[in-house]
Formats: C-alpha cells, sequence, structure tokens
C-alpha cells in the first residue's frame, strides 16, 4: 500500500498548473445595427421583340401601311412576341383604325377576344371629312387623303395651297385611298406643278399605295388617262423606285407618242410621319400637353416644359390626344427630358398611344421617364 500512497503523492502536473488565475476583464458587448437587407433590383423590362419595335418607327415615319403588314406577318407567323404579344396585337388595332379599315379590325377583335380572353378595343368612328388639309409643328403643311381621289380633292387643294404659303413642305398621306380617277390626278398634278414654281418641297407618305391602285387601271397602248399616268411617274420617283419608273415611262411614251420622262434623283430625306387632320401643340396648362401631330419639332417648341417644372419635382405630360411624334422631334424631347431627369426631375408620360408608346420606348425615353399607354 505504501507504494500506491507513493504513486498518490507525485505530481504530474507544471507547477501552478492549478494555481486560480485572475479573471481577464471581459468587454462590454457593443450593440451592432444589422445591416439593411440590399434592395431588389429594379425590374429590367425586356427588349421590345423586333416586329413591334420596327411597326412602331415604321408608323413614327409616316408609313402605316409598311407597319401595319410588319405586325400582321408577326402575329399570322406566330412570331415570337414575348410578354409584348398584346401590345403589339394593340399597335395593329390603332394601325388598323389609322387607315379606316373596319372589316379588317373586327376580324382582329374576335380573333384577339379567343386568343387573350378579354375584351377588344372598339372601333372609333373618323368625324372629319375624307380629305383634310392641316398645319402643323416645324413648318409643314399636310394633306390626308382618303376614300377616292377624284374632282372632290380641289377644295381641300385649295386649302393647301394656303397653308404652303408659309409652310416649307407640303407632305400628302395616301395611305387611305381606296380608288382615283383622271380627274382627281389632273387637280392633283396641277398642284404639284403650282408647289414647286413656288419652290415648295412636296412628300408623299406610302406613295408606293397609289401607284398600285394606278398601275392595275392604267394600260398601256389605250391613249386615255394621261394624268393618271403623269402622277404614276411621279408616285415611282417618290418612293424611289428607278426601274419601275422606267417602264411605265417607255409605256407613256409609246402610248401619247412623245418622248419619254427622264428619271431625276431625288435627294434622300430623313423620315418623318406623314400627317392626319390635326395640328400638333405642346402646350402649358397645369401641365404640360402634347397633341396632334409633332413633326419637326425642335427643343424650342419644348421649352415651356421646362418653364412649367421650375417649382415641381414631379410632373405629368398629358400625351392622351398625341397622334404622332417623329424622330426629328421625339429626339429634340428626349434631349429636354434628359435633362430634366438629370436635375432630380420625377417625369411621367401619361395617356400615350400604344404605337407612340412603343415608339418612345425604343428610343430609350423609358430612362428618364415613366411612359403610361392608354388600356387596349
Amino acid at each position: 500500500m505504501a507504494d500506491e500512497d507513493d504513486l498518490m503523492d507525485l505530481d504530474f502536473t507544471v507547477p501552478g498548473a492549478f494555481d486560480t488565475a485572475p479573471e481577464e476583464p471581459v468587454a462590454p458587448e457593443i450593440a451592432v445595427e444589422p445591416e439593411p437587407p440590399p434592395s431588389p433590383p429594379a425590374p429590367v423590362r425586356p427588349p421590345l421583340p423586333a416586329a413591334l419595335r420596327e411597326a412602331a418607327t415604321l408608323y413614327a415615319a409616316g408609313q402605316e401601311l409598311d407597319a401595319m403588314r410588319r405586325l400582321e406577318a408577326a402575329i399570322k407567323s406566330n412570331e415570337d412576341l414575348g410578354d409584348a404579344a398584346v401590345r403589339a396585337w394593340g399597335c395593329l388595332f390603332e394601325l388598323l383604325q389609322a387607315l379606316g379599315r373596319r372589316p379588317a379590325f373586327d376580324a382582329l377583335a374576335l380573333n384577339f377576344a379567343r386568343r387573350f380572353e378579354k375584351s377588344p378595343p372598339t372601333w372609333s368612328p373618323v368625324v372629319d371629312g375624307p380629305h383634310v388639309a392641316s398645319e402643323s409643328s416645324g413648318g409643314r403643311a399636310h394633306v390626308s387623303l382618303s376614300g377616292v381621289l377624284d374632282a372632290g380633292i380641289g377644295e381641300v387643294l385649295k386649302q393647301a395651297m394656303k397653308l404652303a404659303a408659309t409652310s416649307t413642305v407640303v407632305r400628302m398621306d395616301l395611305a387611305k385611298l381606296d380608288d382615283v380617277d383622271n380627274n382627281g390626278a389632273t387637280l392633283l398634278m396641277r398642284a404639284l406643278a403650282a408647289l414647286k414654281r413656288a419652290k415648295k418641297e412636296t412628300v408623299f407618305g406610302s406613295p408606293d399605295h397609289l401607284a398600285q391602285i394606278l398601275a392595275a387601271k392604267l394600260v398601256p397602248g389605250e391613249r386615255n388617262h394621261e394624268s393618271m399616268w403623269l402622277l404614276l411617274l411621279e408616285l415611282y420617283q417618290q418612293a424611289y423606285r428607278q426601274d419601275a419608273f422606267e417602264e411605265a415611262a417607255v409605256n407613256y411614251a409609246v402610248t401619247f407618242e412623245v418622248s419619254p420622262p427622264s428619271w431625276e434623283a431625288l435627294p434622300p430625306r430623313v423620315a418623318e410621319a406623314t400627317p392626319q387632320a390635326s395640328s400638333a401643340t405642346a402646350e402649358k396648362t397645369e401641365g404640360f400637353v402634347l397633341r396632334g401631330q409633332m413633326l419637326g419639332a425642335d427643343i424650342a417648341q419644348f421649352a415651356p416644359l421646362e418653364t412649367a417644372l421650375a417649382g415641381s419635382e414631379e410632373f405629368d405630360i398629358d400625351a392622351h390626344n398625341l397622334v404622332r411624334i417623329d424622330g426629328t422631334s421625339a429626339r429634340a424631347l428626349l434631349e429636354v427630358l434628359t435633362r430634366l431627369h438629370a436635375a432630380g426631375k420625377k417625369l411621367r408620360i401619361i395617356g400615350l398611344s400604344t404605337l407612340v408608346a412603343a415608339y418612345l420606348e425604343a428610343l430609350g425615353f423609358d430612362a428618364v421617364a415613366v411612359l403610361r399607354a392608354r388600356a387596349i
């Protein structure tokens, strides 16, 4: 047992290993505010599908027929429109309305209801007359022709001549015409000659449309409807269709036993919008209103917008009655809005048509302003 007691007495520890050490001072706990969770990223709107972007751009450039055909082709071929499918159909409704194509509008409405299971837009009757002359921004006189181009065009051409006295450009929208006779062609050619003598530029919207109508009515060798032949040649020139012009010129020369007219190359034009029946204004009321056709407007015409915003941080621009805005006007407006956005202003453009909203979005307006389109 002694051996066991000796073993028990042996100390295998380092001297002082079991001594009680003085307690270390404990630092007080400091409350730390939890970091707020990161803000969710702003939703990124997918880019517009090509069909919608191209149709909106064509419409802004006054090419309603081409815009309509682009969307019709996209819808009939089941082109991928993504989340913008309803918007694309809405744009097509607006184009058919603008072109006065009621049967096609009604047929589209039935298909829309079946596909999207919601009520389609309704047709809005047009209250203006078949031919309208109006004045818009940018020093332009505008003539909108619809129905039949006949002797009834005389009155609107008189109005156009008056407007041309203070305008630099006269634009004639032909997209709504259904037919033409020699009397209407004669009056229109006289007006074009007068405008040329006055050194006014004349530009046709949708010249191919009326050229197609004329070409179907004219027969080489039948010596009649000379004004219609001359108008056809003018339209081919306006549409930059030299091959078609030269073929028609030979047929005209053979038919009327004269020398064929010569092709005159026109200078290329920046795409501009084709007018309808209303004029364009940018005006200050309680807010800022865009109405009618904004064609060829410059920054100076949007100066009232900056004045109206002088004491406001948030501002609505009313576009309920904006029919169309062309590229020149849109770029000028975008420059003003970009400057205001950089100064901390919160801007909204409300009441836009589906077509105009798509065009502004394609130009990048949604980076500096909220775009609110009318419901489809």
